[in-house]
């Protein structure tokens, strides 16, 4: 594996990932959200996005969960910003992940695997499709080819 995938900035956050799902081995590891963003197109934005909610960079964590052997597909991962008001933290990276999808992107409230989640749509696709899950102050994106793949994905988050 890449020593990118080694990397345990923010173990806690690691911890709200499965270590399996349905039965498949999950690698987990997590980053600061400065080392996230060092080659992102979407720095600027997202660093004006930290500041309406009074952080910076040094305040967040990512992490993320996926099968190493691609059986499942797709996998998680968790955002975390520390101290920020979770209803817009969740508001907030829908909107990023919207844009990122492109203006065709579509989004509505469903519920998956037992959680209510919004979905973010662009096609039938494989990776046209993403759920996102707020729970306290992480908020989780769902990564899946299908919606039984993010079933099985939301079954296991807390």
């Amino acid at each position: 594996m890449a020593p990118l995938f080694s990397t345990h900035a923010d173990p806690a956050l690691e911890s709200l990932l499965p270590e399996t799902v349905s039965g498949h081995s999950m690698h987990r590891y997590s980053l600061t959200l400065t080392q996230v963003l060092e080659d992102s197109n979407d720095r600027a934005g997202i660093t004006a996005f930290l500041q309406t909610l009074g952080k910076t960079e040094a305040d967040g964590s990512f992490a993320s969960a996926f099968d190493p052997t691609n059986m499942l597909g797709g996998g998680i991962n968790a955002f975390k910003v520390a101290g920020a008001d979770a209803a817009l933290l969740l508001a907030g990276i829908t909107a990023i992940e919207v844009s990122d999808l492109g203006t065709d992107a579509t989004s509505e409230p469903a519920t998956v695997g037992g959680k209510n989640v919004t979905v973010v749509s662009v096609g039938d696709g494989v990776n046209e499709t993403i759920w996102i899950y707020g729970h306290g102050d992480v908020v989780f994106v769902v990564h899946a080819t299908d919606a039984t793949n993010a079933a099985a994905y939301l079954e296991a988050l807390p």
